[in-house]
């Protein structure tokens, strides 16, 4: 299960809460596949495991996110390294 990063802002829905919640919910989605397993109800069984293929896939993407920042570099570019040389510094 993925973990809630200790640095997240909980006032956002972060990559990272994003993550973990998927992560709950698939937990949950396998104690309703299990469920179904034993009642020996194919069309659940199915549902339940296209349901948790595809939270799985999201987990991964947003665990994906939270690690490496790539939408954020795509949607507003790479952060310099080092400040411009003309910009002002606070002293």
């Amino acid at each position: 299960m993925t973990e809630r990063p200790d640095t997240d802002d909980y006032d956002l829905l972060t990559f990272g809460e994003v993550a973990a919640r998927l992560s709950e919910r698939v937990a949950e989605e396998q104690e309703l596949l299990a469920q179904a397993r034993r009642d020996d109800d194919a069309a659940r069984i199915e549902a339940c495991e296209q349901r948790i293929e595809v939270l799985r896939a999201s987990v991964e993407r947003y665990g994906r996110e939270q690690r490496t920042g790539e939408v954020f570099r795509r949607r507003f570019g790479a952060i310099p390294v080092q400040p411009p040389a003309d910009r002002p510094t606070w002293q």
